[in-house]
């Protein structure tokens, strides 16, 4: 078990191997060409997206690189993305609903996915198949007045052909997924989903949430061990055992509520939240990027700021990328050294919020 391989995708998100969880199965090559993809989600009711492309060898960023392929904008808001084993992008987008497919080291459109979607929020590639979280159209309104999306469900593809296989209904308010043989976890309102996905009718296992742990689950990493680190921004994080299924350690660490993404280190031995803490009038105060200890379970401030929108980690350098985000002009992009140290900052695009890399 300790030497299969995962999959993981966030809403937000990073390349792994798929998992796998026989010894006798060959280990995927997966390189790396040291390159980010940097999401910029845009203002939503501006349609203002758009991708920059950061080298970590020169440690320069060119903007706009979907724009200057393609010779027009995305025309939409980018929710996240993720990087292929053969470096094919595929980038989430609502406002309209739609999977744009473009080379990574270019940004020259592939293909454009439409079929299946409704708000959809995360992609995870899973060999032959790709699984999209949707939140849908449905929605009820809770007591506190928010929407809650009440009919979410996985939207499932060929990854040759990029046609709709299916779609299954997994909760309320469906965000980050994960793979691990298989079993796909998905984050929803109730908890953790557990997905069969070994045949067709692709049925429910389980549904895991820690106690005491209150609101939604939002979005899932991988420690070293190959434990699931799940975020609840209502209050922490939660350690799940993907074999047994079993709660096997929380932390009460901060957690962004908008969002909740987190992220592993290179090595696995931390897991990263970060928080935005704003005044009564919505302004963003102070910002804060935790690193979590999976072996200790305690965690420290890592990297402080005014406004995080996203945190990622390079596989390669383990360096990690954030930005002090703005919705209204461009945000600041940060490049901390493991040692938690600036190492760079360079001006990227509206609203960035997600690394992929490549």
């Amino acid at each position: 078990m300790k030497k299969c391989f995962l999959r993981l995708a966030f809403a937000a998100l990073l390349l792994l191997p798929l998992a796998s969880c026989t010894k006798e199965d060959p280990i995927p090559e997966v390189t790396f060409d040291k390159k980010v993809l940097i999401i910029n989600q845009g203002n939503y009711s501006e349609q203002s997206a758009s991708i920059s492309l950061f080298d970590e060898n020169t440690m320069q960023i060119t903007n706009r690189i979907y724009e200057t392929a393609n010779g027009i904008s995305i025309g939409a808001t980018i929710i996240s993305g993720v990087v292929s084993p053969d470096k094919e992008a595929y980038l989430v987008c609502n406002n309209p609903d739609k999977i744009e497919i473009i080379e990574a080291s270019t940004g020259k459109l592939k293909s454009t996915i439409t079929e299946g979607l409704e708000s959809p929020r995360n992609v995870l590639i899973a060999g032959e198949m790709f699984f999209v979280s949707n939140w849908g159209y449905d929605h009820i309104v809770n007591d506190a007045g928010w929407w809650e999306f009440n009919e979410s469900y996985i939207s499932v593809y060929d990854t040759k052909t990029k046609t709709l296989m299916k779609k299954f209904l997994v909760g309320t308010d469906a965000e980050g997924m994960a793979l691990y043989g298989n079993r796909l976890f998905v984050a929803v309102k109730e908890g953790i989903k557990v997905i069969d996905i070994s045949n067709a009718s692709f049925s429910t296992i389980s549904v895991i949430r820690a106690p005491g742990f209150t609101g939604g689950a939002k979005h899932i990493a991988f420690d070293k061990n190959y434990n699931l680190w799940v975020s609840f921004p209502d209050k922490g994080l939660v350690q799940i055992d993907p074999v047994s299924l079993a709660v096997v350690g929380t932390v009460e660490v901060p957690v962004d509520g908008m969002d909740g993404f987190i992220i592993a280190d290179k090595t696995g031995q931390k897991i990263y939240t970060y928080q935005t803490k704003f005044n009564a009038n919505y302004q963003p105060e102070e910002a804060s990027i935790y690193s979590v200890d999976v072996t200790t379970k305690t965690y420290t401030k890592f990297f402080a700021g005014t406004y995080f929108y996203g945190v990622g980690v390079s596989p390669s350098t383990g360096n990690l990328f954030t930005a002090e985000v703005s919705f209204t002009s461009n945000s600041l992009l940060k490049v901390v050294g493991t040692d938690g140290t600036l190492k760079t900052s360079a001006s990227a695009g509206i609203g960035t919020c997600r690394y992929l890399f490549f």
